[in-house]
């Protein structure tokens, strides 16, 4: 069963490599390193033949590369680490294999993927934690991660970057503007925006718990329970729970209860049930065809999605309308306008409440 979840990651990852639509800078940078597993994978296949033969660790420490502590607690690790390449497996059945590859000086290389399969026809919400499918390119250097996060909305990327240290998070958004043909401008880039207070990086700070981490922004934060891959986890980007005012949503359901009590207009941005358009995605998508102006539809090769974040009410209407990405004055009114003649939706639900909830809505203007 281990070797079959193995063999599948592989499929998956060279699969991948295929599926790729970023810049052609950082598309040539990802295809190098992804070629590289896949010439290391075969040989890791050959390792990772049992378990027994295997060293047993607590955890797994991405910063130094090095399996960390005494089991004592479960789940735990394995680990198989080679001259260049290193298998890391939980001893929960449940949790994904993770390779590593070394990569030019000294540099580690890790390629993830999530919910591959919402990346055509799928409406997403503003919650970026776990709603769209999305990959991680990973590298690791001198106690310092660098991620670079592909969204993907009905097939359109968006990117961001994602600096770590054992203190903190960086993050900046809309990176793919950036040129990143090589490691190096990306270490570059990494320094840069470390030293300096720029208004496009969001800065977090990380502050240990006993039984979680979080890392703890001016806005919001994210915790991490002390689960997975060990006492510690591997956590890309940031992927786990999203406090709302402060209370982790999925583990402390009195003090929500109490909080919508007292609460009743707040907005959210993650729910036990996300808005639905009546009918489903196909349903939304017919909409959108029936009522955008035919005349206004663009070539592929050019920018041709209005985004807009809106607020859909308890009752499933929707208000607090604004483009949040635009492609001009046409485009953004006939978009607000297709919104205007929606439909209720289906409102959003937390703890069996329904609720305010934002999200965000594409309309494609693509021939």
């Amino acid at each position: 069963m281990k070797i079959f979840r193995f063999i599948l990651l592989f499929f998956l990852i060279a699969c991948s490599g295929r599926e790729n639509n970023s810049p052609k800078a950082s598309s040539r940078l990802k295809n190098d390193y992804m070629s590289q597993i896949k010439e290391t994978v075969p040989s890791c296949i050959n390792l990772y033949a049992d378990t027994v033969n295997m060293e047993r660790y607590q955890t797994f420490d991405e910063y130094s590369m090095l399996g960390k502590g005494r089991c004592v607690n479960s789940p735990f690790v394995y680990v198989k680490k080679s001259k260049d390449s290193i298998i890391v497996c939980s001893s929960n059945k449940n949790d994904s294999i993770r390779i590593y590859v070394k990569i030019d000086n000294g540099v580690w290389y890790n390629h993830m993927e999530f919910d591959m399969w919402k990346k055509k026809h799928f409406v997403p919400s503003k919650n970026e934690l776990s709603k769209i499918a999305r990959t991680y390119d990973r590298f690791f250097f001198n106690d310092t991660i660098l991620e670079i996060k592909t969204g993907y909305i009905s097939e359109k990327a968006y990117y961001q970057l994602f600096i770590k240290n054992k203190k903190h998070l960086y993050c900046i958004r809309d990176f793919g503007s950036l040129y990143h043909s090589n490691i190096e401008d990306l270490r570059k880039i990494a320094y840069k925006l470390t030293r300096h207070d720029k208004k496009d990086v969001s800065k977090y700070v990380l502050i240990e718990g006993k039984d979680q981490y979080i890392y703890k922004g001016d806005n919001n934060s994210f915790s991490y329970k002390r689960k997975a891959y060990g006492y510690w986890g591997i956590q890309p980007g940031m992927e786990e729970n999203n406090l709302h005012a402060n209370i982790d949503i999925r583990e402390y359901s009195d003090n929500l209860r109490r909080y919508q009590r007292n609460n009743p207009d707040s907005i959210y941005e993650e729910a036990d049930v996300i808005p639905k358009f009546p009918g489903g995605t196909n349903k939304f998508l017919e909409f959108i065809r029936t009522n955008r102006d035919c005349s206004l539809l663009l070539d592929s090769n050019t920018p041709n999605r209005v985004i807009m974040e809106v607020v859909v009410e308890k009752n499933g209407c929707i208000t607090n309308t604004r483009i949040v990405k635009s492609i001009d004055s046409s485009h953004d009114n006939d978009a607000l306008n297709i919104v205007r003649k929606m439909p209720n939706w289906s409102p959003a639900k937390l703890n069996g409440n329904s609720i305010r909830y934002r999200m965000l809505i594409p309309i494609s203007y693509k021939r």
